[in-house]
């Protein structure tokens, strides 16, 4: 018996009840009885008289999405599928055989074999191809694609035809598939002898005891002060931002709130419940357009009660509460139940239109800068001197902290943006593709660091003109228009974003981050400044 059917059994049974139940008390205010029948008979009439004949299941999942979308841009309903593989993503592990992997000109790259994982007990290296999964071909996948075939229950085997570029040879690997620990701590670090760096990617089950144990390892490294960077971090899960602040506060201070329509359990305060680890240490907090949910929290915690300067660019504005509803076939609806505000009192959430179209514009403008740099100029702010070549920073009117939604850092750091000529580089895979053949090509000196530890090759490895000719080659090869005097003024980050893309591919993210942050994170050198001129 289908779903539609099974539930028209049971609607009709209720309405029988409902009816006698309406009819002997006769309140006309009761209008959910009305709503509920014509819902019933809408499906009813679509799954009889449609003059094709339709999927009842996919019926009764596109009503609930269309009520989904109705509301607020987060509310969003779940099939099966997407509940299995959010949970995986955010309870901290999932089963698979533990790559790290890129797809770079529809070839699926493996960029690190996770440690301890079964991709690394078969042998596989970073920097290997794979060609096939279990007999069908690998290339062209999309990253969905690769991730389902990849991942299955413990203990059950897949098997990859490799194609390994520093040996030029082809080979055949059985992995047996395992729990695999997801990680939200990219990158962890020191920048000098006083200032550690932390990379959180996302809030996951084991976000707050990540974060501890890296802080750890940095303070026996002789870290005094800390530079959190959650810019492009979604979010996650509530109570592992809480205990990362909870690190940093004093018992009692509070970390953040809810405000519901109902009051009750859906109305919460979180504080600080002990006396944190690292309540000595002096932080830099980077946000960015990206910084959202939990990281926002974080942020709005850290900043409001003292503790942290915010540097970057004013944040999502991600304030809404959300509780996932499990329907019995395994899909679930995410369903907004509150608001967060932080300990001042301030709306994370910003403004947004109902339906459809008030989701497009929701995202639309969080994607455009021009939107916030707008917000701020409108607002007044002072300009704060910077040495650093490209960038302007600001520092935002008290005004604006409480009318703009997200959270505004305390340093608002404008880049100059990338011209069209990088921006296109990028977005066409260049990078990605000159670092993959760079690897590849036996006259470059990338191999030699392959088998040893990044930190020469972020000292030594250069190789300009063999990233200039090569990124000549492939924008001919791309049609891609080459404009000699753009190519000349962008070089510098041309060639520091190949760069970081070989480290990530020859030693992971870290190395990737590393990279970067030496070369060309002009938002982190700010932060740097800033606290050498406060420890001054």
């Amino acid at each position: 018996m289908s779903r539609i059917v099974q539930a028209i059994l049971i609607v009709a049974i209720l309405f029988f009840g409902i009816l006698i139940g309406y009819r002997l008390r006769k309140d006309p205010s009761d209008a959910v009885f009305g709503q509920q029948k014509k819902l019933l008979e809408a499906l009813g009439m679509i799954s009889a008289l449609y003059v094709d004949k339709v999927d009842d299941d996919g019926l009764v999942d596109a009503g609930i999405e269309g009520m989904a979308e109705s509301l607020d841009p987060h509310t969003v309903y779940l099939n099966a599928d997407r509940v299995d593989f959010s949970n995986s993503e955010f309870q901290g592990n999932f089963e698979g055989i533990g790559i790290e992997f890129d797809i770079v000109h529809d070839t699926l790259l493996v960029v690190t074999p996770l440690a301890g994982g079964p991709s690394e007990s078969a042998g596989i290296l970073a920097g290997d191809r794979i060609l096939a999964i279990d007999s069908l071909s690998a290339v062209g996948l999309s990253p969905m694609e690769v991730i389902e075939r990849l991942r299955g229950k413990k203990g059950t085997s897949v098997n990859l035809r490799i194609y390994r570029p520093y040996t030029s040879r082809i080979i055949g690997v059985d992995v047996v598939r395992d729990r695999i620990p997801t990680f939200s701590v990219d990158a962890v670090f020191m920048l000098d002898d006083a200032v550690g760096y932390i990379r959180l990617s996302r809030f996951v089950a084991t976000t707050a005891s990540e974060f501890r144990s890296a802080m750890k390892e940095l303070r026996e490294q002789g870290m005094q002060s800390i530079i959190v960077d959650v810019r492009g971090n979604p979010g996650g899960y509530l109570d592992q931002a809480v205990e990362v602040a909870d690190e940093f506060l004093p018992d009692g201070k509070l970390v953040v709130y809810t405000k519901s329509r109902n009051g009750g359990q859906d109305e919460m305060r979180y504080a600080a419940t002990r006396e944190g680890g690292f309540e000595d240490v002096r932080i830099v907090l980077l946000v960015d357009r990206g910084s959202a949910s939990a990281a926002e929290i974080l942020a709005g915690a850290l900043q409001d009660n003292g503790r942290a300067a915010v540097v970057g660019e004013l944040t999502f504005g991600k304030g809404l509460v959300q509780r996932q509803f499990e329907f019995d076939d395994g899909s679930a609806m995410r369903l907004t139940i509150a608001r967060y505000f932080t300990p001042s009192g301030r709306r994370i959430q910003r403004d947004y239109s109902k339906g459809s179209h008030g989701r497009e514009e929701y995202y639309r403008e969080v994607s455009d800068s021009r939107e916030a740099e707008k917000l701020f100029k409108d607002s007044g702010g002072l300009v704060v001197k910077s040495d650093i070549e490209g960038v302007s920073v600001f520092r935002p009117s008290r005004k604006l902290y409480t009318a703009s939604g997200g959270i505004l850092p305390d340093y608002w750091v404008v880049e100059r943006s990338a011209d069209d000529f990088y921006t296109r580089l990028r977005s066409q895979g260049v990078f990605d593709e000159v670092a993959l053949g760079i690897i590849d090509d036996p006259a470059s000196t990338a191999r030699t660091y392959a088998e040893g530890e990044p930190d020469a090759f972020i000292e030594r490895f250069s190789e300009d003109a063999r990233i200039d000719s090569s990124v000549r080659r492939i924008c001919r090869a791309k049609g891609i228009d080459f404009d000699e005097a753009e190519f000349l003024a962008e070089r510098e980050g041309i060639v520091v974003a190949v760069k970081s893309r070989i480290a990530r591919q020859l030693f992971g993210i870290e190395a990737q981050i590393r990279v970067l942050a030496e070369e060309s994170d002009k938002v982190l050198r700010f932060a740097r400044d800033l606290m050498s001129r406060d420890a001054a």
